[in-house]
């Protein structure tokens, strides 16, 4: 199931892409410009979540699993 989201990800990005891209009033400036800052912000909205979500917990103090 992750293959085919990931599959379905990819061709919504990818039609996204080519969409904006495409923009008539975006040709005199460099179109991919948007495309280029997003996906340089894409990685760092997931590191977000890893950094909220992986964690020392109750368990670490009571010696059930390693601390980080």
């Amino acid at each position: 199931m992750s293959g085919t989201g990931a599959g379905i990800g990819t061709i919504i990005a990818s039609r996204l892409i080519g969409y904006d891209s495409d923009l008539p009033h975006l040709a005199a400036s460099g179109s991919f410009d948007r495309i280029i800052v997003v996906a340089g912000i894409v990685p760092f909205m997931g590191m977000l979540p890893v950094l909220f979500l992986v964690r020392n917990t109750e368990a670490t103090h009571r010696g059930l699993v390693r601390p980080i």
